[in-house]
């Protein structure tokens, strides 16, 4: 990291930045500060090197971040392909818009899907890695994180990887509850905990901005805990998914602007009096 050139890297990530759609808070979409990013791209393309990598959900554009950065040589290493699943047609459509326009073609891509569906049959056991930054679980003791790793463990194969991004205070309960659900869900699926980055990644948080998340580094050994298939979510891990009396119940965001541009809806324009 310490040879990496700074200033074409952030002028990189302010390419990815500016591409991205406004985070809805309603879904818990908080965005990691640009310097993160950065970090976190860099550890994950030494991690996923190599891999053909799912990202389950991403409004920060880690993925697009990541492979922008490889793609320009800022990086020395990285997946040979991450796939971007969904629920917000606006991050699906601003990621292959994207790679188009930077002639990012086989090397990134998007789809639309919501986890509380069954992971497609295409994606189940099919790649060498997973990554994750879900709802953080405050409110529904973990499970909005679990539903997501889940989702990743069902995505990925034998001999797999993957990365958890969660929570980190040890002074908050819920993010100790949330910890405890994924150490268990690991424990009982054949993974190992092979790395931990605590307190790595800060958000645009205005309720609180000092909250740090960590990144947890998995994998798995051999064929032990590989899925062969995938189930609707429950409906108790809907509750409470994205906060208090918040539950998911949304299936998709969709993409108002259709390629196209529309006015914001935070201002408007008083004309001159004829």
């Amino acid at each position: 990291m310490a040879s990496l050139d700074l200033r074409e890297a952030f002028n990189a990530v302010s390419d990815i930045v500016v591409n991205r759609p406004p985070a809805l808070r309603e879904f818990d979409q908080i965005y990691m500060k640009i310097s993160d990013m950065l970090l976190q791209a860099e550890l994950l393309s030494r991690v996923m090197a190599d891999k053909c990598v799912v990202f389950l959900g991403d409004g920060d554009a880690i993925g697009l971040t990541m492979v922008h950065l490889k793609d320009r040589g800022l990086l020395k290493d990285g997946p040979d392909r991450v796939h971007i699943l969904d629920f917000d047609e606006r991050v699906v459509n601003s990621i292959n818009g994207f790679a188009a326009a930077f002639d990012l073609h086989g090397k990134i891509s998007a789809e639309l899907y919501n986890i509380a569906h069954p992971l497609p049959a295409k994606h189940l056991a099919t790649f060498d890695g997973f990554y994750t930054n879900p709802p953080f679980g405050a409110s529904n003791g973990g499970r909005s994180v679990t539903a997501f790793l889940q989702r990743g463990d069902e995505s990925l194969g034998a001999n797999g990887t993957g990365c958890i991004v969660m929570a980190d205070d040890p002074t908050l309960a819920w993010a100790q509850d949330a910890l405890k659900q994924v150490q268990h869900y690991l424990v009982h699926n054949g993974f190992i905990i092979s790395e931990v980055v605590p307190r790595f990644h800060h958000y645009h948080l205005d309720d609180n901005p000092d909250l740090t998340s960590c990144s947890i580094i998995v994998v798995r050994h051999g064929n032990d805990g590989v899925k062969s298939s995938s189930e609707q979510l429950p409906l108790e891990y809907r509750q409470n998914f994205y906060g208090k009396h918040s539950p998911l119940v949304v299936q998709y965001v969709r993409d108002r602007r259709l390629g196209g541009k529309l006015p914001s809806c935070d201002h408007y324009a008083e004309p001159f009096e004829v």
